[in-house]
């Protein structure tokens, strides 16, 4: 065990963008403890999740999903909380998302996905464009990624990318070792190596009920020309923003 101390930080997330992963690679730190898993930062959370986050000790962690918000960053400011913020490839979100419902009997856009015998296509273009029903209601995939972007540029916050962490183990070191640096989880620069070694040795997808198949690309499969196309009139200007593509041209 290290002696090292650890400030506290929040390890922020995209829903389906790593964070299951993230978790295991910080808990593969030998001081590091989990504390608390807070969302999706409602302005009436604030108070809640001020005073869960209040509540970490050192040598912890939080992690969740926070939209982002003029308030949220005021009191990750007070708190002086630094964040780690987790992103991916709406694409793959998206993906994602029309398995990931069918996992569980009584959620209800698993209810909605059989009610309206929807194939994975139309799942996909449902997470794209939207849906308003009487029992599901959500924005289209630019807008409820927005919810989060902000994050990404705000100071004292490190973006990571899921696709940098899955691409190949030395991309991952090389995230870790920017991520060990940035909240300062090593005193002894001769052992940075080594806590790395650690955390990505902690990683067992079967310890996360969430994963699927952990890879970056999966769109690739799932998308026609139709979907491609539809996803390019909401949030083709996302993926150039987020740097995933030049243009529309894919």
């Amino acid at each position: 065990m290290t002696n090292n101390m650890i400030t506290p930080f929040f390890a922020n997330s995209i829903a389906k963008s790593g964070t299951h992963l993230m978790k295991q690679l910080l808990e593969g730190h030998p001081s590091l403890t989990h504390h608390a898993f807070i969302y999706p930062g409602h302005l009436d959370q604030l108070q809640d999740h001020k005073k869960t986050l209040s509540s970490l000790q050192q040598n912890s962690f939080a992690n969740g999903h926070i939209f982002h918000s003029k308030e949220y960053v005021a009191l990750f400011n007070e708190l002086q909380l630094k964040q780690l913020f987790l992103y991916r490839d709406p694409r793959d979100i998206i993906v994602s998302y029309c398995y990931f419902f069918m996992r569980f009997p009584d959620h209800p856009y698993r209810r909605f996905f059989l009610e309206n015998n929807l194939s994975i296509k139309e799942r996909c273009l449902l997470f794209i464009n939207g849906v308003d029903s009487e029992t599901v209601r959500r924005p289209n995939i630019a807008v409820w990624y927005n919810k989060f972007l902000g994050w990404k540029n705000e100071p004292n916050v490190l973006p990571v990318s899921y696709e940098s962490l899955v691409e190949s183990p030395e991309s991952q070191q090389q995230q870790l070792e920017r991520i060990v640096n940035f909240f300062q989880l090593e005193s002894n620069s001769n052992l940075i190596n080594t806590r790395v070694e650690q955390m990505q040795a902690n990683v067992d997808p079967k310890k996360s009920a969430t994963f699927r198949k952990g890879q970056a690309g999966n769109w690739k499969q799932e998308f026609d020309k139709e979907v491609k196309e539809a996803f390019k009139a909401v949030g083709g200007d996302l993926l150039i923003q987020l740097g995933y593509e030049k243009d529309n041209e894919w």
